[in-house]
């Protein structure tokens, strides 16, 4: 099993606590924000890591680079470099994980399937949003917080293979909607459709020792 550490470093950090899609229309505030929660959220996953010189230089190299392509985000707002930015992001975090997954799991004090069930948490919630954001599901500027607290739920109940609380979260979900919303919306499908599909995936990647 990898322990994708930097890629959970990277989603976290540029997903989590800031506006993705804003980073990409260089709103300043956004910029800073993801630079201060890079380091932030960085510090936090790698401390224990810190006190080696493997750790130290590898995690100090890849913050650098990090924030550098960060910044770089804020020089085209087109979805193609969207997509392409997001790649060399995810390439430069496996570029790191790959050749040090043996010490990583060995010397950091979160293990492998801690790591990726976070990571898989981190993508059905906040990536998935900077995603819809991108397809116009939703504005720019929404946090989509009731899908967010949606997917995490199907997230967590589908990893622990609890259907009868999947069936709740969906149906809570749907009064809910109904009582605050009263219009329905295609994100009320979407949502938990991209949930629970994701999920199962993600489930059967970690059982499988793929991730």
């Amino acid at each position: 099993m990898i322990p994708n550490l930097f890629l959970l470093i990277y989603t976290a950090s540029d997903y989590a606590f800031s506006n993705n899609s804003l980073i990409y229309k260089h709103d300043k505030k956004e910029i800073q924000k993801a630079f201060i929660w890079t380091i932030l959220i960085t510090l936090s996953l790698t401390f224990d890591l810190l006190t080696s010189l493997t750790g130290l230089l590898s995690v100090t190299i890849y913050t650098v680079i990090l924030l550098g392509l960060t910044f770089l985000k804020s020089r085209s707002n087109s979805k193609g470099w969207y997509i392409s930015s997001e790649l060399i992001n995810v390439g430069l975090a496996l570029a790191f994980t790959i050749p040090l997954s043996g010490w990583i799991s060995s010397n950091s004090y979160l293990q492998p399937p801690f790591v990726n069930y976070l990571l898989g948490l981190t993508v059905i919630s906040v990536v998935f949003t900077d995603i819809f954001r991108r397809l116009e599901y939703i504005p720019t500027k929404s946090g989509d917080s009731d899908g967010n607290f949606e997917r995490i739920l199907l997230f967590v109940f589908v990893m622990a293979l609890q259907w009868h609380y999947i069936a709740l979260t969906l149906a809570g979900m749907i009064v809910y909607r109904l009582i605050r919303y009263r219009k329905f919306s295609k994100m009320w499908l979407i949502s938990p459709a991209v949930g629970i599909f994701f999920s199962l995936l993600w489930l059967l990647l970690m059982r499988s020792n793929i991730i």
